[in-house]
């Protein structure tokens, strides 16, 4: 099979209108999305008919608002966790897919065996997509991140990120500024009542017993959140809290 690269150039490819929080409330800013893609498919060895795949696909904002730059900070040190120089968000991703590949190659060309029953463990994937969240708030934009992965061995890993965005500023807001401290416990208590009662658990023990839920760390105000409205979504990824067994975590609750 032949590598493919297909490479989507920043631009206008759909727009949304928040409002600016503060005095001039009734403004809007105008986002303009573009993209920045790559997608390689190629055979984990010569005359081999098994692939490894790259496949990145990542919403970007075009300009130079702060709103822009806040997204471009993020996908560059949370979403690709990029160290080096880039002109842009798409040449990070080239250049992180590189090394990825790069790193493939020499690690399958000493560990590969045609005749192994276990060659396919090589066909590797690492895939992430980023994308615009809808919410449902005109001050607030939301973005989610998704990263797959297959490195070999029993399972891969699939995790999910939540930003939010304060539109006007493009501040990264955190769960301190959603929750004020005086609320922190009582949103705990309001959380591990809303587990129970999504998986008909009578308290935390019996939670924990069904789902695995706290066996790895317990609750806690985690800043992967999703504003949604009037409430907030609360997400904790593969063995955050509970074993790889229990998926991901999510639980909603009015905003306090």
């Amino acid at each position: 099979m032949k590598k493919l690269f297909y490479f989507l150039p920043m631009a206008a490819l759909l727009c949304a209108c928040v409002e600016q929080q503060g005095s001039n409330s009734d403004e809007q800013v105008e986002l303009s999305w573009g993209k920045a893609a790559l997608c390689i498919e190629n055979p984990i060895a010569p005359n081999e008919e098994l692939c490894y795949q790259i496949d990145f696909n990542i919403d970007t904002l075009a300009g130079e608002s702060e709103l822009a730059k806040s997204l471009v900070t993020v996908i560059r040190d949370s979403i690709l966790c990029f160290q080096g120089s880039a002109n842009s968000v798409q040449e990070m991703v080239n250049l992180f897919a590189e090394g990825v590949e790069k790193g493939w190659k020499d690690e399958i060309s000493e560990r590969y065996e045609p005749e192994s029953e276990y060659k396919d463990m090589f066909q590797y994937y690492y895939g992430i997509s980023g994308t615009p969240v809808e919410n449902g708030l005109d001050s607030i934009m939301s973005y989610q991140a998704t990263t797959d992965t297959y490195l070999g061995g029993a399972h891969g890993s699939h995790y999910i990120r939540y930003y939010n965005f304060q539109a006007s500023t493009g501040k990264l807001l955190s769960i301190s500024e959603i929750v004020p401290a005086e609320k922190e416990m009582l949103v705990l208590m309001a959380m591990e009542e809303q587990l129970c009662k999504d998986w008909e658990a009578k308290d935390l023990a019996d939670l924990q017993e069904k789902t695995g839920i706290t066996m790895l760390g317990n609750l806690y105000l985690t800043d992967n959140f999703l504003l949604k409205g009037d409430s907030i979504e609360f997400l904790f990824n593969q063995y955050e809290i509970a074993p790889y067994s229990s998926g991901l975590i999510s639980v909603t609750l009015p905003r306090p």
